[in-house]
């Protein structure tokens, strides 16, 4: 019951020598932990509180009941339990409110902004959600949750969304851009090479299967065919969204970060700092398959410089620059939470588990 990345897909992490985001297999998982239980009030007891929005324990049982059926269709029910069997691991819990309390901080976020969640922002959640919480033999399971807990589910998955988009397109701004420059101008000091590239893959692209050499003569002719496309160097941006086999810089056009000699793979690097700039090369080889590259600027690179290289860092560090908005909105908002299920941390927004939290073994579901 995971999520995984497409078959035949190459990221631009692939590329880069040392390398440097919602997965629905952390949200089943986290949302599964949903045991926290009985609260401050034995009248009407609760695990969790943000603002006015209150998560009671018998709603925390039946989710978690509910999941736990779901799961057992993979075998795996039995790992939501702690080490004798008898209770929910208090990991599991703890994982679970932080969760629900990013959910709901989500919320709280488009609230503060004056954002709007539409239908079609629920809907794509909706779809997401169902495509992620699936058995073992991939089929959804989505729909035999509980109403209340999809509803609960989608509509903090929607805000997420939401909220994320607007936190990215602010930070790609000319201020959002020339702030992260500030914070980060010790790593642009040296010399770098900025550069866009586009890939076709030679057979799957994976490193750990080397091509054949018809599988490098399909692909060679295939970034041949891209080549001739192109009209110098203005729509190549427009060439690398639709063409390019790098899922991690298609959608940017192509743009990779700038970055210092030696970060590349060797072919890829050399191509990077020798051919001439503000021209796009002819194809090189690499384990990966055959790349267009276009070289933007080299040496010691000035903000301006460095612009779509800094919207690329966006883009590449988009579940943490979210995740740190969360954190901002968690050290104003009104949070509580059950003490026999963990404390919650102001300064870094998340509910810890409870000291001696029993560790399971369930290694990843999904989360959004």
């Amino acid at each position: 019951m995971t999520a995984r990345p497409a078959a035949g897909s190459v990221s631009v992490s692939n590329l880069v020598k040392t390398t440097r985001n919602i997965s629905i297999a952390a949200i089943l998982l986290a949302l599964v932990i949903s045991l926290v239980g009985t609260s401050c009030s034995a009248v009407n007891p609760t695990a969790l509180t943000v603002d006015n929005w209150t998560l009671s324990d018998s709603e925390f049982q039946s989710q978690l009941e509910a999941f736990a059926k779901v799961y057992s269709t993979s075998g795996g029910a039995s790992e939501l339990k702690s080490t004798d069997g008898n209770s929910w691991a208090t990991s599991y819990t703890a994982a679970f409110l932080n969760d629900q309390l990013n959910l709901q901080l989500a919320q709280v976020g488009v609230d503060e902004r004056g954002l709007t969640v539409t239908d079609a922002d629920r809907a794509s959640a909706k779809s997401l959600l169902e495509q992620n919480f699936t058995n073992g033999a991939g089929s959804s399971v989505f729909g035999e949750l509980p109403k209340s807990y999809q509803q609960t589910l989608i509509d903090g998955v929607a805000a997420q969304n939401v909220l994320g988009a607007a936190v990215v397109a602010e930070a790609q701004t000319d201020e959002g851009l020339r702030n992260l420059y500030e914070a980060t101008k010790d790593q642009y000091q040296g010399d770098l090479v900025c550069a866009s590239h586009i890939l076709v893959l030679a057979g799957s692209g994976s490193s750990n299967a080397a091509a054949t050499d018809a599988q490098y003569a399909t692909a060679l002719t295939a970034i041949k065919d891209i080549q001739s496309q192109l009209k110098g160097t203005s729509n190549f941006a427009t060439i690398a969204a639709a063409k390019s086999q790098d899922t991690g810089s298609a959608e940017s056009g192509g743009t990779l970060p700038c970055s210092p000699k030696g970060t590349y793979v060797t072919e890829f690097d050399n191509a990077a700092w020798n051919q001439p700039i503000g021209v796009v090369g002819e194809p090189v080889k690499t384990k990966f398959g055959y790349h267009l590259v276009l070289v933007s600027a080299r040496g010691k690179l000035t903000f301006e410089q460095l612009k779509d290289s800094l919207k690329q860092s966006v883009v590449d560090n988009a579940d943490a620059i979210v995740s740190a908005e969360l954190v901002r909105i968690a050290a104003t908002a009104k949070v509580s939470v059950n003490q026999r299920y963990g404390q919650f941390d102001a300064a870094t927004g998340r509910i810890n588990a409870p000291s001696g939290a029993t560790p399971t073994t369930v290694a990843g579901l999904p989360l959004q």
